[in-house]
């Protein structure tokens, strides 16, 4: 079980691995020919999307018939039938009372990845039924060549149980053997429009490699350079590349104020963002651009610095869900499961990429 003071190891590591990081930057920014200094991708070689043409190639410029489209590992039949059982379970699962371990059971087959994570701790932290939504007509964003475990995309409204309305990102995707899951769901901010993604003739859509050269930020490197602007806010090499909101300097503004106001109750504070090791996706925008998902990991600690100075400190609300003790007794450790989707422009435009969309939660809790 941690002590008091790991925190301070904590925060050593997490200035390791962003030392790690503005590394590879900078070695990825030096490769980088004629690009602008702003831009950032994981290679710099000139290359292809999975579903592009390689760089150079003028072969479109002869006058020859096109060639016909390859066939589409998942189409858009499949697509709207798996999105439709999944939120048509999730409508009669979600409203039933009170839940049976079978109803949990059956939800969290559904899911997987961050979004299993979430759907675990909100029935753990959960006395009755779960908030239970309902669903408008989905905008389906499959692509049409893909690596790896298969996936596609949909923008669909979600109305709450107040009858409020937010639009949400889904990301589904299906392993060989198994059917397919929810595998995250971010709600765009308030008053945010979904970016508009490029779209062939029969509506498939581009996807783009995690080391894709041609937007500003290659969407592996996106959720490691959020986790930076999150914890060093204006001041850390991510400002400028990503713009400033509540989810990223605004983390780290909450972060600095909790330091301080930590001090004189007693009670030391600290708390780091990773890249998680789930999947990453990402669609080519008509502006040249990604639509890019992700997640991160927000691990916060606080300990009691001097007894009984704050003996009598209370575990947060949002963290008494989850544990059983009402007083931190020496150390609180919560760790936090983040769903974003962001947009990031094309390599030389000059602008950054920017979180549009978020869903998160605590998902695990630990009192030493």
């Amino acid at each position: 079980m941690a002590r008091i003071g790991e925190h301070r190891e904590v925060d050593v590591r997490g200035r390791r691995r962003r030392g790690v990081l503005a590394l590879a930057l900078a070695l990825a920014a030096a490769t980088a020919a004629c690009s602008d200094p702003r831009s950032v991708s994981g290679d710099a070689r000139p290359g292809r999307s999975p579903s592009g043409s390689p760089a150079g190639d003028t072969s479109a410029a002869r006058p020859t018939t096109a060639p016909s489209l390859p066939a589409p590992p998942v189409t858009l039949d499949e697509a709207a039938k798996a999105l439709a059982g999944i939120l048509g379970a999730d409508g009669v699962l979600g409203a039933a009372t009170p839940h049976l371990d079978a109803d949990r059971r059956l939800m969290r087959e559904q899911t997987r990845d961050g979004q299993e994570a979430l759907t675990v701790a909100a029935f753990n932290g959960s006395a009755g039924a779960l908030p239970s939504y309902t669903w408008g007509t989905p905008e389906l964003l499959v692509p049409r060549g893909q690596d790896g475990p298969l996936w596609f995309a949909a923008i669909v409204d979600r109305r709450e149980p107040s009858g409020g309305v937010r639009t949400a990102v889904l990301t589904l995707m299906r392993s060989p053997g198994e059917d397919w899951r929810l595998s995250s769901t971010s709600l765009l901010d308030e008053g945010t429009r979904p970016p508009e993604i490029t779209k062939d003739a029969d509506g498939y859509v581009t996807s783009l490699g995690e080391d894709d050269a041609t937007v500003a930020i290659s969407p592996r490197l996106m959720a490691p350079l959020h986790a930076t602007s999150a914890e060093e806010g204006e001041r850390g090499f991510a400002a400028g590349l990503i713009e400033k909101s509540p989810h990223t300097t605004g983390f780290a503004d909450e972060i600095a104020k909790r330091r301080r106001d930590g001090k004189s109750a007693c009670l030391g504070y600290d708390s780091i963002f990773a890249a998680s090791s789930y999947p990453v996706h990402a669609l080519r925008t008509t502006d040249g651009g990604a639509l890019v998902v992700y997640s991160l990991i927000r691990t916060t600690t606080r300990s009691v610095k001097i007894d009984p100075c704050a003996s009598d400190a209370r575990i947060p609300p949002d963290a008494r869900k989850l544990t059983t003790e009402s007083f931190i007794r020496e150390e609180l450790r919560t760790v936090e499961t983040q769903l974003y989707v962001s947009t990031v422009p094309a390599k030389d435009s000059g602008r950054p990429a920017r979180v549009i969309g978020y869903l998160g939660g605590l998902t695990k809790v630990i009192v030493s």
